[in-house]
């Protein structure tokens, strides 16, 4: 599975990053979403995820849509001239395969030209909610479990 994550409105679901964003800028949100993502691909096991901006945001500044690379997650920001929402129903509707992409949003519009196109939909709550699960199952591997149960069943 491919996921696309609505960044601006994931931001605005999350106490942490809608905090980040009021207290120390769009900059500090971003790199905060762009360290939680990493950490959710690394322990999922995923190759990418792709975190869509509007353009018009606090990027406005590039004349056009723009793809930037933070490790496992790539960043886009959206044609100023579009918007965020047109680019992530593209990504899903130029897909090869859409049905192996979760679009992470709770716009109806995206969830409806997701579904549409044959993805799959995920809403921020219930996104961040597994991102804090995998976090703390990648904490804790054995989920507090003694680890003297295993050493039996580990052999050469």
């Amino acid at each position: 599975m491919r996921y696309v994550v609505d960044a601006c409105n994931l931001i605005f679901c999350d106490r942490k990053l809608e905090d980040a964003l009021d207290n120390h800028g769009f900059q500090a949100a971003r790199a905060l979403l762009v360290a939680m993502l990493t950490r959710f691909a690394r322990a999922e096991g995923l190759n990418e995820i792709i975190a869509v901006f509007d353009g018009s945001e606090k990027a406005s500044h590039r004349p056009r849509q723009q793809r930037e690379s933070a490790g496992k997650v790539t960043l886009i920001y959206a044609d100023p001239r579009g918007n965020a929402d047109r680019c992530i129903i593209d990504l899903v509707e130029d897909a090869p395969r859409p049905g192996e992409i979760i679009v992470v949003t709770d716009d109806k519009f995206i969830i409806r030209q997701t579904l549409r196109a044959q993805g799959h939909h995920l809403g921020c709550r219930d996104f961040l909610r597994s991102m804090r699960r995998t976090a703390k199952k990648a904490a804790d591997p054995l989920q507090g479990e003694d680890p003297r149960k295993f050493s039996g069943a580990m052999t050469n």
